[in-house]
């Protein structure tokens, strides 16, 4: 099932009991991640447990959120570039019980998720890999609970003591082979599949960049602003997407 914005609007909303205001997304077997701007950052938290999630990524800018939770997705990969740039204030991520097998994947935690201050990775091949947690320790500064314990001072010594050292040089040598050699996977996926339809973009964003001009740009804005619905701001999207400029709804 695809994350419409219709399925978002009629998703639960609640005050968890952390005080957050949150939406709950959960259990529709929903395969990637898509619409959430109809949310319009009006949640701390958002909670996509029990998906099919592969990747976490196609956020839209939300400078409230958090928190976020994919327990129970089977998510093997995260783009850190966009956490960065469209969830800047995230705390808390829940990843219990995916996918990740890389230490590449915290790398890009890391590098996406400044101010993350709780992570948990329990359930994900990776927590196998020796020095996981003294590599995830070292790679999220900013991070005060892994895995539901506390970091102690200690360990955060331990885990600089370990970066500096040879054996840590050769671990890091061998996350970027295993960065290098995802990426030249997912590339490959992505010719594998890829096909041209005339005036289509991959995506929305793209076709908007590439599809219309500077004044139709503006007007369809304006639509997505003026919309009445979840429904009618889906609509005007997927218009876009085929590289059609939307009409007016009656």
């Amino acid at each position: 099932m695809r994350l419409s914005a219709e399925i978002i609007s009629q998703s639960e909303q609640r005050t968890n009991p952390l005080g957050e205001r949150e939406i709950l997304i959960r259990g529709l077997s929903i395969p990637s991640i898509e619409h959430l701007a109809v949310t319009r950052d009006l949640f701390d938290a958002i909670d996509l447990t029990d998906n099919l999630i592969t990747k976490i990524t196609n956020f839209p800018k939300l400078n409230r959120l958090s928190s976020l939770s994919f327990a129970g997705n089977v998510v093997d990969s995260v783009d850190g570039m966009n956490l960065k740039k469209n969830v800047p204030n995230l705390k808390n991520l829940n990843l219990v019980g995916n996918k990740i097998q890389g230490l590449h994947v915290i790398s890009s935690i890391g590098g996406g998720c400044p101010n993350l201050e709780t992570l948990a990775l329990v359930g994900n091949p990776v927590t196998k890999r020796q020095h996981y947690r003294l590599y995830t320790i070292n790679k999220i500064p900013s991070l005060k609970v892994l895995d539901f314990m506390k970091i102690k001072d200690a360990e955060r010594a331990k885990a600089q003591r370990l970066a500096m050292s040879s054996a840590g040089a050769a671990l890091e040598g061998d996350v970027q082979v295993e960065a290098r050699e995802a990426a030249a996977t997912t590339n490959a996926n992505k010719s594998d599949v890829k096909t041209f339809t005339p005036g289509e973009g991959q995506s929305a964003k793209e076709s908007f960049v590439v599809n219309f001009t500077k004044e139709q740009k503006i007007e369809i804005k304006n639509m997505i602003a003026n919309a009445n619905s979840p429904a009618e701001i889906e609509r005007i999207e997927q218009c876009v997407k085929r590289g059609e400029f939307p009409s007016v709804a009656s």
